[in-house]
């Protein structure tokens, strides 16, 4: 006769574990084979492993993660700036053009700003991306 046991099975018994069907034994191998935990606590039960909770980051790693975040809206605002200040460095900007250059301008100045307000980390007024 088969016994299980958190995460063990065996055919012979052993310290902890409890009697199960031949059937619950191929189960839980099965289970085990697919990455599963086999669990007597409240009965037999073959299900995924608990999962760990997700650490709170310190204040440190937290501000750490929102800067790579401004960094990354950072590389995307100079991808859209470079072409409207070609425009205006070689004379052929638009008025158009001139107004998305100023919005993206201050949009990138808000950005590298956001350390200074008052909720930084935890608390991010994220300017808004111009259209």
């Amino acid at each position: 006769m088969p016994y299980a046991a958190n995460n063990e099975i065996a055919f012979d018994k052993f310290e902890g574990s409890i009697k199960i069907t031949k059937e619950q034994y191929l189960q839980a191998l099965e289970g085990m084979q697919e990455g599963l935990v086999v669990s007597i606590d409240g009965g037999f039960k073959v299900s995924p492993p608990a999962q760990a909770p997700t650490p709170i980051p310190t204040p440190e790693e937290l501000a750490q993660q929102v800067l790579a975040y401004r960094d990354r809206l950072l590389t995307n605002a100079t991808i859209r700036i470079s072409p409207l200040q070609f425009a205006v460095d070689l004379g052929d900007e638009s008025h158009e053009d001139m107004e998305k250059l100023s919005a993206w301008k201050q949009y990138c100045v808000a950005l590298n700003r956001i350390q200074v307000q008052a909720g930084f980390p935890q608390s991010i007024n994220w300017p808004v991306e111009p259209a």
